[in-house]
């Protein structure tokens, strides 16, 4: 698992929301098959206000979890590439220089006794 806490440019916050709204409709099979070459069961996204500006915390899971970005990074398939640009555009990153930090850390992952039962099963 991964996760990535990742600032928005403030003037593409409505913007950034339609594009995620344009991965989980239109272009939904893409974003499906895109997670499956990543090799993704689980990737979510959040929305944040934060005091020094708005926020993506963003939780990939699976095998391809912790290399998800250096896999985006070096992929040539079309929608990785648009992929890639939505994510230099909106929140202003040279993508590239994601790949070579450390995966996130996991703290903390206290669940209830009943979340852990529901997990197992």
């Amino acid at each position: 698992m991964a996760a990535l806490a990742i600032p928005l440019r403030p003037a593409s916050v409505e913007a950034w929301k339609a594009w995620i709204k344009e991965c989980t409709g239109p272009r939904r099979k893409e974003f499906e098959d895109f997670n499956r070459r990543m090799k993704l069961t689980e990737h979510r996204v959040w929305y944040m206000e934060h005091a020094p500006g708005p926020l993506a915390i963003v939780v990939h899971e699976g095998p391809g979890g912790d290399t998800m970005l250096k896999n985006l990074a070096k992929s040539d398939h079309p929608f990785d590439t648009w992929f890639r640009q939505r994510v230099a555009e909106f929140h202003g990153v040279d993508f590239s220089a994601l790949t070579d930090r450390p995966p996130s850390q996991n703290m903390m992952d206290w669940r209830s006794s009943e979340a852990q039962r529901s997990a197992k099963s």
